[in-house]
Formats: C-alpha cells, sequence, structure tokens
C-alpha cells in the first residue's frame, strides 16, 4: 500500500467508526401501567396506559379503561362524565377518543400523540394540562407518578 491509499484507509476507517458511534439514536421504548379494581358491589374498573417514550420524553399515549357494571344507569352516567371530560378537545388534531357501551360495559379509549399535537391548545383548554406540559412536552417520570397516584402499577416492556 502507498502512502496516499494508506491515508485514505485511515481516513475512512475514521469517518466509518465516527458514524457508527455517533448515530446513535435513543431507543423508543414503552411502559405498560395497568390498575384493576372494585369500585363498588357490581361495579369493576380495568385501565390499562401504554406510554411509547424515547428518552425521558413521552411520544404517545395510548389508554384503554373498561368500566362494568350490572347498573345500566350508572354506566350511562359515566359515558356522559367521560364525554363532556374529552368534547373540549374534539376538534384538537391527535387527541383521537372513542366512547362506547356494549352490553354491561362502558369502554373509553384514548390516543395522544405528543410528537405532533399543538400542547398549548391543551393548556389552553384546560390549564390542568401544564402540570404535566412542560416546554410543550411531557417526562416520562411525570406521567408515571400521575399513574401512580391512582393506584395504576406501572412497568417497562
Amino acid at each position: 500500500m502507498n502512502r496516499v491509499s494508506k491515508i485514505l484507509f485511515v481516513f475512512l476507517l475514521g469517518i466509518t467508526f465516527l458514524t457508527g458511534c455517533g448515530n446513535k439514536e435513543v431507543q423508543e421504548k414503552t411502559m405498560i401501567c395497568t390498575r384493576n379494581a372494585t369500585i363498588a358491589e357490581g361495579t369493576t374498573l380495568n385501565v390499562e396506559y401504554t406510554v411509547t417514550y424515547q428518552g425521558d420524553y413521552v411520544k404517545k399515549i395510548y389508554s384503554n379503561e373498561k368500566t362494568s357494571s350490572d347498573n345500566t344507569e350508572y354506566l350511562n352516567q359515566m359515558k356522559t362524565m367521560v364525554e363532556n371530560t374529552y368534547a373540549p378537545y374534539k376538534d384538537l388534531e391527535y387527541y383521537d377518543y372513542n366512547i362506547q357501551i356494549e352490553g354491561d360495559t362502558l369502554t373509553s379509549q384514548l390516543t395522544i400523540d405528543y410528537d405532533k399535537i399543538d400542547t398549548d391548545k391543551m393548556i389552553e383548554i384546560d390549564s390542568a394540562n401544564a402540570t404535566l406540559i412542560k416546554d410543550g412536552k411531557v417526562k416520562v417520570e411525570d406521567i408515571k407518578a400521575q399513574y401512580n397516584n391512582i393506584g395504576a402499577i406501572c412497568e417497562e416492556q
């Protein structure tokens, strides 16, 4: 190998090493938080929150909450309450929800894409959102603490 070839080889090897080491992107991870409880006789609550995050920050949350009851009137009242909670967000992009009663179960599903949603608008809709949203982002540790406060158990996947 002549001198120019050696220098070129070392240069290319260095570039390969640097791009391979310097291009490590933080992996996306998932945390699932669950809570199952008997609210009253004949009424149970099962919730699952799936939190997708990268580094310290939440990218997306998907919640699936199921309330089962032998009391149809109670389920209808709960449905109205949940609909009223989500209604102010109905025109907000990347805030998607579905509420339905099938048989003796009320199912409420919510997806919030924090990578794309207008977090300032969320705070404008409800100032309580500011307790989680800081500089347009939600920290994983904050959402985990919130879920733990309501009795959910969170596990990394």
